[in-house]
Protein backbone atom coordinates (compact mmCIF):
# COMPACT_ATOMS: atom_id res chain seq x y z
CA UNK A 1 0.00 0.00 0.00
CA UNK A 2 1.12 3.54 -0.76
CA UNK A 3 2.51 5.23 2.37
CA UNK A 4 0.48 8.40 1.74
CA UNK A 5 -2.74 6.40 1.45
CA UNK A 6 -1.87 4.55 4.65
CA UNK A 7 -1.31 7.91 6.36
CA UNK A 8 -4.66 9.24 5.14
CA UNK A 9 -6.38 6.07 6.37
CA UNK A 10 -4.72 6.37 9.79
CA UNK A 11 -5.86 9.99 10.06
CA UNK A 12 -9.35 9.07 8.87
CA UNK A 13 -9.45 11.64 6.11
CA UNK A 14 -10.52 11.08 2.54
CA UNK A 15 -8.94 12.39 -0.64
CA UNK A 16 -12.26 14.08 -1.34
CA UNK A 17 -12.15 16.01 1.93
CA UNK A 18 -8.53 17.05 1.35
CA UNK A 19 -9.53 18.27 -2.10
CA UNK A 20 -12.40 20.34 -0.71
CA UNK A 21 -10.32 21.87 2.11
CA UNK A 22 -7.17 22.59 0.13
CA UNK A 23 -8.40 23.17 -3.40
CA UNK A 24 -6.06 20.54 -4.87
CA UNK A 25 -7.66 18.45 -7.60
CA UNK A 26 -8.99 14.99 -6.76
CA UNK A 27 -7.04 13.60 -9.73
CA UNK A 28 -3.76 14.91 -8.29
CA UNK A 29 -4.52 13.14 -5.02
CA UNK A 30 -5.47 9.95 -6.83
CA UNK A 31 -2.13 9.94 -8.63
CA UNK A 32 -0.29 10.66 -5.37
CA UNK A 33 -1.84 7.62 -3.68
CA UNK A 34 -1.24 5.08 -6.45
CA UNK A 35 0.47 1.92 -5.22
CA UNK A 36 3.60 2.50 -7.29
CA UNK A 37 4.13 6.13 -6.16
CA UNK A 38 7.08 6.29 -3.71
CA UNK A 39 7.22 8.81 -0.89
CA UNK A 40 10.23 10.43 -2.57
CA UNK A 41 8.01 11.20 -5.56
CA UNK A 42 5.44 13.22 -3.63
CA UNK A 43 5.18 16.90 -4.45
CA UNK A 44 5.19 19.89 -2.14
CA UNK A 45 1.70 20.65 -3.44
CA UNK A 46 0.34 17.30 -2.22
CA UNK A 47 2.14 17.40 1.15
CA UNK A 48 0.96 20.97 1.72
CA UNK A 49 -2.64 20.04 0.87
CA UNK A 50 -2.60 17.12 3.31
CA UNK A 51 -1.05 19.34 5.98
CA UNK A 52 -3.70 22.03 5.49
CA UNK A 53 -6.52 19.50 5.71
CA UNK A 54 -5.09 17.96 8.89
CA UNK A 55 -4.18 21.34 10.42
CA UNK A 56 -0.51 20.36 10.61
CA UNK A 57 2.66 21.82 9.15
CA UNK A 58 4.06 20.28 5.97
CA UNK A 59 7.18 19.36 7.93
CA UNK A 60 5.13 17.51 10.51
CA UNK A 61 3.32 15.57 7.78
CA UNK A 62 6.64 14.66 6.15
CA UNK A 63 8.07 13.49 9.48
CA UNK A 64 4.97 11.38 10.08
CA UNK A 65 5.23 9.89 6.58
CA UNK A 66 8.94 9.04 7.01
CA UNK A 67 8.18 7.31 10.32
CA UNK A 68 5.33 5.37 8.73
CA UNK A 69 7.45 4.37 5.77
CA UNK A 70 10.23 3.05 8.01
CA UNK A 71 7.94 0.91 10.19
Amino acid sequence: MNVLQKYLDQNRISKYKISKISGISPMTLSHATEDNKPLSGQTVKVISAVAKALDKSPGQVLNDLFKLENN
